[in-house]
């Protein structure tokens, strides 16, 4: 094993050492600009504030009941895609990588006339006699716009930890007679295990911040992020105080979300190869 080690290229940190300045710097100047604007009497009422509190709790409901709907049906579909074969299937994930680039305001539109008020199931629904009552509006709307963008990038992702099993597992769960349950409970579980806290966090992070979706679909004030909050209260209440404190909840809450998901992660890998090890000694 090579231990030799070599010069640090300072010049070639460089450009990347200034694009990263320059980028914490503009972010950091922004943040504080807002910070000193606000009046420092409104501070107070500012925490006293029951609406804050409410953005805040339901942007943690929405994004956690987000990333639990995409990532839960992914597991199967992951597992599906990567035990079978079948024509089709290249395209399928073709479409699912289609969801990274597709607007956001495209997809609303697109959801809208599916299960709107005048959309195709409201017209089938009438055909047949029956009464729609969906309404793509509210939390409702919110979580089938998150889940539409964010369950085939979590297929794509657990399928792509399926794939990474070295065939040497394989070939020994085969030697042992591992199917069904017992192949995905010794055999992808432990894989699956060690990148779902990733998938989940990177996917409530991603719906925590959301505010093209929640601006299209929310449909009041009760159904608001910390992201559309901010931009509420610059945009109409000019209130710089309540958007700085929001600001700093949004970044300190990502903070602590990749926080727990590297702890979980590191963690979930040790615990995987040591169960991994454990029953193949003890299969042996």
């Amino acid at each position: 094993m090579a231990t030799r080690r070599q010069p640090l290229n300072l010049r070639g940190l460089m450009p990347g050492l200034f694009a990263a300045t320059l980028l914490c710097a503009v972010a950091l100047a922004a943040f504080l600009a807002l910070w000193f604007s606000a009046p420092g009497a409104g501070w107070q009422s500012v925490f006293s504030d029951s609406y804050l509190w409410h953005v805040v709790r339901f942007s943690f409901w929405q994004a956690s009941l987000s990333a639990l709907i995409s990532v839960g049906p992914a597991i199967f579909l992951a597992r599906a895609l990567y035990r079978r074969r079948f024509p089709g299937r290249t395209l399928l994930l073709r479409l699912c990588a289609m969801t990274l680039i597709l607007p956001v305001l495209v997809a609303v539109f697109g959801i809208l006339s599916v299960y709107g008020r005048q959309g195709w199931l409201a017209s089938l629904f009438n055909a047949l006699g029956w009464q729609w009552e969906f309404s793509p509006y509210g939390l409702q709307g919110i979580l089938l716009a998150h889940v539409f963008f964010n369950m085939p990038m979590a297929t794509r992702l657990l399928l792509q930890a399926l794939e990474n099993i070295p065939g040497e597992q394989r070939q020994i769960a085969a030697q042992l007679g591992m199917r069904g349950y017992a192949f995905f409970r010794l055999v992808e579980w432990p894989w699956l295990r060690r990148h779902i806290p990733a998938v989940a966090a990177l996917i409530f992070m991603l719906c925590f911040a959301s505010f093209a979706t929640v601006l299209s679909l929310g449909g009041g004030p009760k159904a608001t992020t910390i992201e559309l909050a901010i931009y509420q209260a610059l945009s109409f209440d000019y209130d710089p105080a309540r958007a700085a404190m929001l600001a700093l909840i949004q970044m300190l809450c990502c903070c602590c979300s990749r926080r727990c998901w590297r702890s979980s992660s590191t963690g979930s890998t040790v615990i995987c190869w040591t169960c991994w090890r454990s029953q193949r000694s003890g299969r042996h």
